[in-house]
């Protein structure tokens, strides 16, 4: 009501007039309006005003109330008061303001002196906080609470006399510093960083959206490239890391960053974050994602047939990415698929040394399995076509992809058994049911775009 009244009156001493609902902020004040009146004290800041006087009243049993401010002003809050007044004239939006409630801070400025002083400095400070960044808002997600619970309890093996480590996943941003605080000495600090390495969120997602052959990706930088892995991990569905997974991680943490040193080390003179996540994205997709990383993990450490295999690539990658089509900018180029797919499709054969460190994929006694159970007799021509084109695919290449998707940790398990089923079926000379066509022919094309070959 007050702003209906007095309008921009009430908003000299703030830095902004309304912003209209365009941005961000304002759309997400007129959705919590609508969608969840009730929470809107919870989920907004409130307001701060500030006054020359206020004239305190009393009633029978003593409760106070304003009777009269002078020369009240919302130096910060302008936005949520006018989105609400909006809202509330907006009769498409239907906002019920009973169950909207609103905090104020209100400050008594005596002298107009002050006034010029405090003023600035309330809407100043009420305006600034430390930056928060996209992967802050992923913290509590119980992806990441179960990778740092896991972090906390799995030591990796000593290695060459060395302690044990400890690796430290940082889950919410201040964790490691705030360990370290606890640490007396200079000494034990030194030490306490030597026995629990420090991986963050963003690193996470760079470890693993480049095992997974996205580097274009991983070079938009930490914060877009964590937002693409949490919506790939959205469509997992609930999906709960275990000790394997855990250990796999840390293993590509370990390759990752013997990558950024060896790379550092050919002194390529700049882009060594595109080098390094381009090279082992061509590695992941030459091995068809079969490096060893039970073995990293095992030794702490590449072994030599591998460090030579990724000096050896990040020469070509090199070359590649500083040499963009039509002299564009390396930077954005780095950030394009067709960057990515041209790398991808470079003609070289991995060592013969490292190919025989690569995991063995044999194949295993088979096993029943249930026939299929729909019915062919309704299916649409479409439908036909992707039953034609699993049947068409050998039992033997069903099985080795499922045994691959085992052994690489590609998929859900229910994928690879799904695979394997599918394999089954055409080995006894049927055909699965359009089910179980459509997910393994998209496990199928999807395993394929990763390296695997049969």
């Amino acid at each position: 009501s007050l702003y209906e009244e007095f309008r921009d009156r009430l908003l000299e001493k703030n830095v902004r007039s309304f912003l209209q609902v365009k941005g961000g902020v304002n759309k997400g004040i007129r959705d919590t309006l609508r969608d969840e009146p009730d929470m809107f004290l919870a989920y907004n800041n409130g307001i701060s005003v500030t006054a020359e006087s206020v004239e305190i009243v009393r009633d029978e049993n003593g409760k106070p109330s304003i009777k009269r401010i002078r020369d009240m002003q919302i130096v910060n809050g302008g936005q949520t008061t006018a989105s609400i007044f909006n809202a509330k004239n907006d009769k498409k939006l239907g906002v019920d303001l009973s169950k909207v409630f609103v905090q104020m801070k209100l400050s008594v400025i005596g002298s107009a002196e002050d006034m010029d002083v405090i003023v600035p400095r309330i809407s100043t400070f009420a305006n600034t906080q430390n930056k928060i960044q996209v992967a802050d808002f992923s913290a509590n997600d119980p992806f990441h609470r179960r990778i740092e619970e896991l972090s906390r309890i799995i030591w990796a093996p000593a290695q060459g006399g060395m302690k044990p480590q400890n690796w430290f996943y940082e889950r919410a941003r201040g964790q490691y510093a705030d360990m370290l605080t606890r640490e007396s000495t200079p000494k034990r600090k030194k030490e306490y960083k030597e026995t629990h390495p420090l991986f963050t969120k963003t690193d996470l997602a760079k470890y693993e959206n480049t095992w997974d052959q996205l580097p274009y990706q991983v070079s938009e930088g930490a914060q877009k490239n964590f937002h693409k892995f949490m919506l790939r991990l959205k469509d997992r569905k609930g999906f709960v890391p275990d000790e394997a997974y855990y250990r796999n991680l840390v293993a590509k943490a370990i390759l990752f960053r013997r990558t950024e040193k060896l790379v550092q080390q050919q002194q390529y003179g700049g882009y060594r974050a595109n080098i390094v996540t381009y090279t082992l994205a061509y590695i992941s997709y030459k091995s068809a994602q079969r490096i060893d990383l039970e073995r990293i993990w095992k030794e702490q450490s590449l072994t030599s047939a591998l460090e030579n295999e990724i000096i050896d690539v990040s020469r070509f990658v090199q070359r590649m990415i500083v040499n963009p089509p039509g002299g564009a900018n390396v930077g954005e180029w780095c950030k394009k698929e067709k960057c990515w797919l041209l790398i991808r499709d470079y003609e070289h054969e991995l060592n013969s040394a490292l190919q025989k460190e690569l995991v063995s994929v044999s194949r295993p006694v088979a096993t029943t399995a249930a026939p299929a159970t729909s019915s062919i007799d309704s299916l649409t021509a479409e439908e036909q076509k992707v039953i034609d084109e699993a049947a068409a695919i050998s039992a033997e290449t069903w099985f080795a992809l499922s045994r691959w998707a085992k052994e690489t940790n590609n998929f859900q398990s229910w994928q690879r058994s799904l695979l394997f089923s599918v394999g089954s079926l055409i080995g006894r000379g049927q055909k699965p049911s359009i089910k179980q066509a459509t997910h393994a022919i998209k496990a199928y094309h999807a395993a394929k775009e990763k390296g695997f070959t049969v």
